[in-house]
């Protein structure tokens, strides 16, 4: 009955447009494809080895070896997609990362909001060490890539937002105003950032643009340890009053 279903169904085709063999569709690669599903959206061995009823965690950890593979494809991809401060391609028409230099560019850098910094004090303290505190974008040691866009859009709109909600504050001061509206030179760097991304997204093949997109959504999706930013990027002072010594 399984068999007679599946060959009435129409052609299946994958996401370079060839078609996938009915053959390989029968009732136990269900399986299959519910662990890799599960282990691709991040639950935990611990969770996913009861459901699959396996005896060990050995069994269960083969699919967390193909998501692992699947990643390391995700972010080659994305990181040949990789942009400095001023929206200049750091990687130009590079496809395929060396070894050398994955490890290299895991070691070397730390994650920043919207980006990696690569500033070796800070990479040593990591992140912590940096007296520019979130103005990362004013620094040529910082590097976004693709899978930041969406988060920098949103971080864009949340300036302008506050822009303009500072100024219509007419009972506050002019210098606390100032003080805690995002600066011009911000904005614009952002602006600029995001379309230099989008033009050079624009000008992909339609498959090109939808493997880069997938590759970052993946990418997305398994990142850990986003900082985020402040909604003042304003450092605030310090008013806790001095100890006696």
């Amino acid at each position: 009955m399984h068999r007679e279903w599946i060959n009435v169904l129409p052609e299946f085709h994958l996401d370079d447009g060839t078609v996938f063999y009915k053959e390989e569709v029968f009732p136990y690669a269900y399986r299959h494809s519910f662990a890799q599903r599960h282990a691709d959206a991040g639950v935990s061995i611990e969770v996913l080895s009861p459901l699959m009823d396996h005896d060990s965690y050995q069994s269960t950890r083969c699919y967390y070896r193909v998501k692992e593979v699947r990643l390391r494809e995700a972010v080659d991809k994305v990181t040949t997609m990789q942009f400095d401060r001023h929206g200049q391609r750091v990687w130009g028409a590079v496809t395929t990362l060396l070894d050398a230099e994955r490890i290299r560019l895991a070691i070397g850098s730390v994650q920043v909001p919207f980006g990696t910094c690569s500033e070796p004090s800070n990479v040593a303290a990591g992140g912590g060490a940096c007296p520019l505190r979130f103005r990362c974008m004013g620094c040529d040691h910082y590097s976004t890539d693709i899978s930041y866009l969406p988060e920098l859009a949103a971080y864009l709109d949340g300036l302008l937002r506050q822009r303009e909600r500072l100024r219509s504050m007419t009972e506050a001061d002019d210098w606390a105003r100032a003080e805690a509206t995002p600066s011009e030179e911000e904005i614009s760097r952002v602006r600029r950032l995001i379309r230099r991304v989008t033009e050079d997204v624009d000008q992909l093949t339609d498959d090109e643009r939808a493997e880069i997109q997938q590759a970052a959504a993946m990418v997305r999706k398994t990142r850990q340890g986003f900082l985020g930013m402040p909604r003042i990027p304003q450092p605030l002072p310090d008013l806790r009053p001095e100890r006696p010594a």
